[in-house]
């Protein structure tokens, strides 16, 4: 037995994607007697407060409770993955729980962030994003659950289900079609029915009737003319009334564009306050005839049954509240040890021999700094991090050699700069530090609120502002001077959700302006020792969060050099790249599809002396890997894999873990390939969906166009045999279901997890369908040698289509083909029925 047969396969929590969780609801009262309180409570309701429920307040996170009738807070929070309310755990981005092919551990998941949501007192998180990837430049694809809605679906529902189990309400985000965030808050998306209820709302439904969801957000965009907040087709005739949705409609923030059609479509509450529904406003639309009561009470009803059903009348929200405890921190390590993906693994490089191995080159600017997690609302601040660095030295022993180099500078390297090299304008008393003038208006207009020597810039101020200030709305500029402690040429960034601009002895140097999350842009300066210059920062915040930095790092010698050097005397090189929270981020699309190219240099340089090369490649979204790729040996896909990525990491290339994550959006080989290509961005403010359903794999499929990697891809260190194919059925009636089985043996020498992925097609059908969609899977684990019975279920709802006469989903009788493989392009099994 060699050392990796020995090892423990960690974080499986397997479980069939069929298994629904019992949602909670208030064990002590039934929905009869839950309706009964609600209606007592609307009786002594006043106009005036029912109205006042309809926004949030001053805080921007919160509802307005009604004291004297003792109806709570909604006290809402960010976000998919991690609470944004100061230090929390940072689990991996959805995406990665998605390549986990494991509900079971997403519950889990969502069981831990609603303990964390309480126990920042906390009720309501606003998660989980399921919005679909159309186009691999979305900036927000690392937040969602991939390119299938059947995958995300089921992901929705378990997510939400651990959530609200520890009484917290997850919300179900964005409603409908925010697949861009070019143009996000007016863009008007162009897509027929058919397409709209087969690819982009499926998780939604899904969120809502098997989840139980309470709560969900209605996206910035429009769809065919109207904007979601303002859509009665979106939130009353599919939401509330097609599929039942009991709970609420909250706006995404600042997307509420009117009082009356808002109001009337099945928005309940405007967040984060009251800019359109004011009380005045409400109650003057009542009187106006141009709202009828019971649309009022309808909204407060929804939020009172939601309040009711979590039981916040009666408990605190930190009562059941924990926070970063060594169950988060190990489920967070789960879920990155089950979702990273092994893509490339040539002449089994991986895992790592280290009885063979005596030193590794670590080299790249994302392998001594962890990029945790992509950027805006659903960037966390960590209550601790792992580097892969870290990782690598606690796992690898005493025996193996690691060094480090980082190869080239990177943004999320740099390092405040200090306020030993800040000097205030002349007539400060203080030594050090920029003098900054603080505006209550984002356009510097007026006099200063306040003036003060500010010692760093380095400014998180989240959604509170500046002491004394609004946390919308405000502008700051800092003068002083710049001072290097050496001589030599700096990397200068600066930082800023929304803008911030940067001036050099008077000549604009960075302009990162503009309403956008955190974002850093640099410039390069050379400086020389303690020879000062003018430097000067303007910086404005519009809404939302708010944050300013000026961070450095001093590029020394060509770093590029000393990395060739490390890898060409070392036995193997581990080369860090990819993205980070300032490429994939809320506010902006990604600029390239691409690495950037200082990183293309290093892999280029790197690979073409290093014996061996393993890349580890963190993004959250296809990528474009030529003409690298055939130049390294492995590459394992970290996405953005949360606080304890870098253990992740170091676990799986050493072997202590077997990669068993599964890609959940296709990786393409060039742009010109993906289905939303020539219908993006957009132009004249609307945005064409024209490839209709054929969307990710479908769109492959149908049109035989090879991918780079498939969905549902993803390699092991052990290999396994399909076989046995059986269905219950041949021939079946309209509404049976069908149960498929078969065999899935380990027949390597390595314990493993497989996931078995179920297709089905229809090549019979009056539309044009897919070639083949998913409908199921499960994923299994297997020691060395075993074999397991797989049940797999085809539900009637799995062979329709949305048919756009009748307006509803519809099957058609003839033959349906059943496809079992390790990914939509490796079937390893095939079968057919006949509806009859």
């Amino acid at each position: 037995m060699n050392a990796i047969q020995s090892f423990k396969l960690i974080g499986f929590s397997i479980f069939a994607h069929f298994i629904l969780i019992t949602p909670v609801v208030s064990g002590q009262l039934s929905d009869e007697e839950i309706e009964e309180k609600i209606n007592k409570l609307m009786a002594r309701m006043t106009l005036e407060e029912k109205a006042a429920m309809l926004a949030g307040d001053t805080t921007s996170f919160d509802s307005k409770p009604i004291e004297r009738l003792g109806i709570p807070v909604l006290r809402m929070t960010d976000g998919p993955v991690g609470v944004r309310w100061g230090k929390s755990t940072a689990f991996p981005a959805s995406i990665c729980m998605a390549a986990t092919w494991n509900p079971a551990l997403v519950y889990e998941t969502g069981q831990a962030l609603g303990r964390e949501t309480r126990a920042k007192g906390r009720n309501v998180l606003l998660a989980p994003c399921v919005n679909i990837h159309r186009t691999p430049q979305g900036g927000r694809n690392f937040e969602s659950f991939g390119e299938d809605p059947y995958l995300a679906g089921q992901m929705a529902a378990a997510y939400v289900r651990g959530v609200q189990s520890e009484r917290v309400i997850a919300t179900v985000k964005h409603f409908a079609c925010n697949n861009q965030e070019y143009e996000r808050n007016s863009i008007d998306v162009k897509i027929d029915e058919r397409t709209l209820h087969e690819i982009y709302l499926p998780a939604f439904k899904a969120a809502v009737q098997e989840g139980g969801v309470w709560a969900v957000m209605s996206a910035y965009n429009r769809v065919n003319g109207h904007y979601c907040s303002s859509s009665t087709t979106l939130l009353t005739d599919i939401l509330k009334k097609r599929w039942g949705f009991k709970g609420f409609v909250m706006s995404d923030w600042g997307a509420v564009h009117s009082v009356v059609p808002c109001l009337y479509a099945g928005m309940d509450i405007e967040m984060p306050r009251d800019r359109y529904f004011t009380v005045e406003n409400v109650i003057r639309a009542l009187r106006g005839e141009l709202m009828k009561p019971e649309k009022i009470d309808d909204k407060v009803r929804r939020m009172l049954r939601a309040m009711y059903h979590m039981d916040f009348f009666n408990t605190p929200e930190t009562d059941t509240g924990a926070l970063g405890t060594t169950e988060h921190r190990d489920i967070a390590l789960k879920v990155a040890q089950e979702g990273m993906v092994l893509l490339k693994n040539n002449n089994h490089i991986l895992p790592l021999q280290t009885d063979k191995i005596r030193s590794i080159a670590v080299i790249g600017p994302l392998a001594g700094h962890l990029s945790h997690g992509g950027g805006g609302s659903s960037r966390v601040n960590p209550l601790q991090t792992v580097s892969p660095i870290e990782g690598l030295k606690n796992s690898a022993g005493e025996e193996i050699e690691i060094h480090y180099e980082p190869g080239s500078f990177s943004v999320s390297n740099f390092l405040p700069v200090p306020k030993e090299a800040l000097v205030p304008p002349a007539g400060h008393s203080e030594k050090h530090g920029l003098l900054g003038r603080y505006y209550a208006n984002a356009h510097f207009q007026g006099k200063p609120v306040r003036e003060q020597i500010d010692p760093t810039i380095a400014f998180d101020w989240d959604i509170r502002g500046p002491e004394g200030m609004d946390g919308d709305f405000f502008s700051v500029i800092w003068e002083g001077k710049l001072v290097a402690p050496e001589t030599g040429m700096y990397a200068i960034a600066a930082g800023s959700d929304d803008g911030i601009r940067l001036y050099i002895d008077g000549e604009l140097k960075i302009d990162n302006w503009g309403r956008h999350a955190v974002l850093f842009k640099h410039t390069t300066l050379e400086m020389k020792q303690n020879k000062p210059v003018d430097i000067r920062i303007e910086y404005n915040e519009i809404s939302g969060s708010a944050g300013a930095f000026l961070n450095w790092q001093k590029t020394g010698a060509d770093p590029l050099q000393d990395a060739m050097a490390l890898a060409e005397q070392s036995d193997v090189t581990l080369l860090f790249v990819g993205n980070t929270a300032d490429d994939e981020t809320e506010g902006k699309d990604r600029e390239t599809l691409a690495l950037p190219e200082y990183q293309k240099r290093l892999v280029q340089a790197v690979s073409e002396v290093s014996p061996k090369t393993v890349l580890v490649l963190t993004c959250g979204a296809g990528l474009i890997m030529n003409p690298w790729l055939e130049k390294v040996d492995a590459v394992l896909l970290t996405w953005f894999p949360g606080q304890e990525g870098g253990q992740a990491i170091a676990d799986i290339l050493l072997g202590h873990v077997n990669p068993s994550g599964k890609l959940t959006t296709t990786f393409f080989k060039r742009w010109e390939d993906c289905p939303s290509y020539g219908q993006y961005p957009g132009e004249n403010g609307e945005v064409s969906y024209c490839e209709g359903v054929f969307t990710g794999y479908r769109h492959f499929d149908t049109n035989d166009i090879d991918p780079l990697f498939p969905f549902g891809y993803g390699l092991s260190y052990t290999d396994f045999k399909y076989s046995d194919l059986v269905l219950s059925n041949k021939t079946v009636s309209q509404g049976e279901s069908i149960t498929v089985h078969c065999i899935v043996e380990n027949t390597g020498t390595v314990d493993g997890a497989e996931v078995v992925q179920l297709y089905i097609g229809d090549k019979e059908a009056g539309v044009p369908r897919p070639e083949k969609e998913l409908k199921g899977f499960e994923k299994v684990f297997l020691r060395a040698g075993e074999a397991k019975k797989i049940t797999l279920t085809v539900k009637p709802e799995d062979l329709a289509y949305y048919d756009i006469a009748i307006q509803d989903w519809k099957t058609e009788p003839g033959k349906f083909y059943v496809y079992i493989g390790s990914s939509s392009r490796d079937i390893r099994l095939k079968g057919s029925f006949i509806l009859k």
